[in-house]
């Protein structure tokens, strides 16, 4: 049973990443396109590699985004390049199920030149990728022509005669560069990843691993989304409700607070109250998640989404429902939400105890702002959602400092390249 189809996987990565810096997520597309097109005029690689290999295209610089909103992005990427390299070779090696040949990430900003320095099994790609990723930049500051010289001057520097070749020839029969220009290379990558049914555990890895990337920009987020997708889908077995609705439950829960990828750190680390501007900016994190997942995901996933901070009593937001409009599911989810954000640590607060997690959702429950049954059901049963989530949290947590300590590692490493 699927609620997010192959596509749109990459549908919602892009819309999510889109609106921090469209430039950044054109570009990727772009380079994932032109990537995918060398690959497939060779004839040798499967499907499945062709589609590894295109993601790899498409989030090439996802290491960008670990700072939010708040980056500028054209200066890292054409300054600071080691940095967002190695994130973003972390990102997709740790948390997505494109595994070690996230590697190839790691090269895209090394001149050809110098390959001499590194062994990897995937330099080949890394060329590839490599070339793609300086021709788009130099399209772009060149209003789309290509000069004469271009090739002269940087074959076998910037990138590899190999590469350019290989360009070449798939420009010839493909048209790449003409599809950029009238943007239907987009249809392009939405159909590749339509021919393949990719696994439920593949699809759900790469939504996980936008989602971190979020929460990872900050130490006191590292585990909310995870921690209100872990209460949520408890809470909804202990209720028993039906499977389906559990699965659909899941999506909705991963994804509430996808719109906090433009959420500046500063508000998100706040260690006081926020203003009434701050709490403007932070509240329209709900209908930028509406935005991205709108027409890419089933409409009940998009709605627990959306709903996760409606009361009962009408005085949630952004709509200001009611309880007759407020489904199980929903209501779950905004519980669930509330017991992440007082379970954990933020920068303004430690984490609450049991006891007084439970009177605040006890209190709110019967000023009927939360549905009593669901508070009932997680306050009976506090001490066994705890105990379920450390388990994953332990597991989320080593990750976290897996990539903070291979980031500082790779990093002394690579200071060789500049």
């Amino acid at each position: 049973m699927g609620v997010i189809s192959s596509k749109d996987v990459n549908n919602i990565i892009r819309k999510a990443l889109n609106i921090v810096d469209e430039t950044i997520m054109e570009h990727g597309s772009i380079v994932g396109y032109i990537l995918y097109k060398m690959l497939d005029f060779q004839y040798k690689y499967s499907l499945q590699e062709l589609i590894d290999y295109t993601m790899i295209g498409i989030l090439h610089d996802i290491g960008l985004f670990k700072e939010g909103s708040d980056v500028d992005i054209k200066h890292n990427e054409t300054k600071s390049v080691w940095k967002h390299s190695i994130y973003g070779y972390l990102f997709l090696r740790y948390l997505s199920p494109i595994g070690e040949k996230a590697e190839i990430v790691l090269y895209h900003h090394l001149e050809y030149r110098k390959y001499h320095l590194i062994r990897s099994k995937y330099m080949e790609i890394a060329e590839y990728l490599s070339f793609a990723d300086v021709l788009d930049w130099y399209l772009r500051m060149n209003d789309g022509e290509m000069k004469a010289d271009f090739f002269v001057k940087n074959s076998n520097i910037k990138f590899s005669e190999r590469a350019k070749v290989l360009f070449l020839r798939a420009e010839k029969k493909y048209k790449i560069l003409e599809k950029i220009k009238d943007g239907s290379y987009e249809a392009e990558l939405n159909g590749l990843l339509g021919k393949k049914l990719l696994s439920e555990e593949y699809k759900r890895e790469f939504l996980q691993m936008l989602i971190y990337t979020i929460d990872f920009r900050s130490e006191y987020t590292v585990i909310h989304s995870m921690a209100t997708t872990a209460f949520a889908t408890e809470i909804a077995r202990l209720m028993r409700v039906p499977n389906k609705d559990i699965y659909i439950l899941y999506y909705g829960a991963l994804l509430h607070d996808i719109g906090k990828l433009t959420t500046p750190i500063e508000i998100l680390e706040a260690p006081r109250k926020l203003t009434d501007e701050e709490m403007v900016i932070m509240k329209a994190h709900v209908t930028n998640t509406v935005e991205i997942l709108k027409n890419v995901v089933n409409e009940e996933v998009l709605e627990i989404a959306a709903r996760h901070h409606e009361k009962l009593d009408g005085s949630g937001y952004p709509r200001g429902l009611k309880g007759e409009e407020l489904t199980i599911p929903q209501r779950i989810v905004a519980v669930a939400d509330i017991i992440s954000a007082l379970y954990g640590k933020r920068s303004y607060k430690d984490s609450f105890d049991k006891q007084k997690i439970i009177d605040i959702l006890e209190k709110d429950a019967e000023s009927n702002k939360l549905c009593p049954k669901v508070v009932g059901c997680a306050v009976r049963n506090m001490d066994y959602l705890f105990k379920n989530f450390e388990k994953q949290k332990t597991k989320t947590i080593g990750v976290y400092m897996t990539i903070k300590e291979q980031y500082s590692i790779i990093y002394e490493k690579f200071k060789q390249f500049e």
